[in-house]
């Protein structure tokens, strides 16, 4: 679960054959990518957060997609000290490995929730789609930020027990270090990552038929959902499969040394990828780079289907499938 061993050895590339030189260029290419995805990807984020915050109608997925926006500026910001960390010396027992230490245990924080609430986002919807009028009649107002809460807190304790056993500042016990990181892969890929596979799938499927049978465009909040789904599965499950899996396996350094590297910026384009989403999902060719970036937003999350050669405002109804 860590990136780094529990020697706290700053990651890098090491050795001194004439390889290593190539290998540092490539480590050091993949840093620099992921150090500016990260900056563009905490300003993208950060105005979606504002905007989100700031809407007078806040829509039950305005407060999921609040809370995956401060998610994710959390684990860029975490992923861009890191980086910057990385290029300094290290030494054992500086407070800059205890720095570097409680930031790696921040991003998988930030990490968690994020895949959590994506998960909670895709699942909600994905019941609105089966059971319509159900879930219209039903649905607790505070349902959104009971479940934030929730989740937010789940991703708190797991970090805390990662924290607690893996850290060689605490109680450092490898045994109940592998345990618990048995345990949280198996909430995450066991869990999270196939509901959220499963619930996108079948949206997916309702969409396109409905696409096919009526003729007309699905909701843009179901291509929202669906294609941030589809970037976090494309881009941020190497992260995780080399947190809860390569990290306990014996591979040559130089492996694992570039697909970590290869997994963060890949994890880095996945947390950047949601405000552009947004943009390219909410604007009318005929009108973008021409109206406000609030008014593509909320075109993007409406929650009503578009009537043809209007546009329709969120009132928060479920219809549109």
């Amino acid at each position: 679960m860590n990136d780094t061993p529990n020697a706290f050895q700053a990651p890098g590339p090491t050795g001194d054959s004439s390889g290593a030189d190539a290998l540092t260029w490539a480590y050091m290419a993949g840093c620099f990518l992921a150090m500016v995805t990260c900056v563009c990807g905490i300003v993208g984020n950060s105005v979606a957060a504002w905007l989100l915050g700031s809407r007078m109608h806040k829509t039950p997925f305005c407060v999921y997609l609040l809370n995956l926006a401060v998610a994710d500026i959390l684990f860029l910001a975490c992923l861009a000290t890191m980086l910057i960390l990385e290029t300094q010396p290290m030494e054992i027992q500086s407070l800059q490995i205890r720095i570097y230490e409680v930031v790696i245990r921040m991003k998988y924080f930030a990490y968690t929730a994020g895949l959590s609430l994506l998960t909670a986002i895709s699942t909600q919807r994905c019941l609105s789609v089966l059971f319509p009028i159900w879930y219209k009649c039903h649905q607790p107002q505070r349902l959104p930020a009971a479940v934030c809460s929730v989740l937010w807190a789940l991703a708190l304790l797991l970090n805390t027990l990662a924290s607690f056993f893996c850290s060689g500042y605490w109680y450092l016990n490898t045994a109940h270090c592998w345990s618990v990181d048995m345990a949280v892969s198996s909430l995450i890929m066991g869990v999270f990552t196939p509901v959220m596979t499963l619930t996108s799938l079948i949206i997916f499927v309702r969409v396109r038929r409905s696409s096919l049978l009526h003729r007309r465009r699905p909701l843009r909040l179901y291509v929202v959902i669906l294609a941030s789904v589809f970037t976090f599965l494309a881009c941020s499950l190497p992260l995780g499969i080399y947190w809860f899996f390569l990290y306990w396996v014996h591979l040559p350094h130089k492996v694992k040394l570039l697909f970590r590297s290869f997994a963060r910026l890949c994890s880095a384009v996945s947390c950047s990828a949601n405000p552009v989403i947004y943009f390219l999902v909410g604007s009318q060719r005929s009108r973008r780079l021409r109206e406000s970036l609030r008014a593509v937003l909320d075109r993007a999350l409406q929650e009503e289907p578009e009537l043809e050669g209007r546009e329709t405002t969120s009132t928060g109804t479920i219809e549109g499938i």
